[in-house]
């Protein structure tokens, strides 16, 4: 059986980790997905769009999904990572 520990929590996305960048585009709202620390890949209109997409891919690579606007605050949403104990 394995055990989960949890982890400290960083307040800033590590390399890997799923963002989703809530922003202003053309005068709209807009929830702008990425992986840390790379380019825009998703476009989504919608937040709770934006937000299931982000937590769907954290979810399958195991990393954390962070939610942010157009600043440098962050929010974890949900952390995947599996730590073992040895």
């Amino acid at each position: 059986m394995r055990e989960r520990a949890v982890m400290p929590t960083r307040s800033t996305p590590q390399d890997g980790d799923i963002v989703v960048r809530e922003e202003k585009r053309g005068g709209t709202l807009a929830y702008v997905l990425h992986t840390a620390p790379g380019a825009d890949q998703y476009e989504f209109r919608r937040r709770e769009e934006g937000i299931a997409q982000a937590l769907a891919l954290a979810k399958r690579q195991c990393v954390r999904a962070w939610l942010t606007d157009e600043g440098y605050d962050f929010v974890l949403l949900e952390d995947f990572r599996e730590v073992e104990l040895v």
